[in-house]
């Protein structure tokens, strides 16, 4: 009620009172496919090496298993401060 007061109070041209017609900014959203993909640690980000999924017939065991391991998302290059848009919230 308090809301339709002052409304109509703005229509008739008085001004209205202050705390009913607080406008609030919208919260920023993270970036949800790069959530799943990115994982933040204490100096960086860190990110799993992509080939695992198909044309990796031919290799050995041991290279397969190097594809495996977490990377350090490099400093240089304008990935990381991307990154950290979409993730620093």
């Amino acid at each position: 009620m308090n809301f339709l007061n002052a409304a109509r109070g703005l229509m008739i041209g008085q001004k209205p009172v202050l705390n009913t017609l607080i406008q609030t900014r919208t919260k920023m959203k993270s970036h949800k496919s790069a959530a799943k993909r990115f994982i933040k640690t204490a100096s960086g980000y860190k990110r799993k090496s992509g080939g695992r999924n198909h044309g990796n017939s031919g290799f050995t065991p041991s290279s397969y298993k190097h594809l495996d391991a977490w990377k350090e998302v490099p400093k240089k290059g304008g990935h990381l401060k991307k990154l950290q848009k979409f993730l620093d919230v």
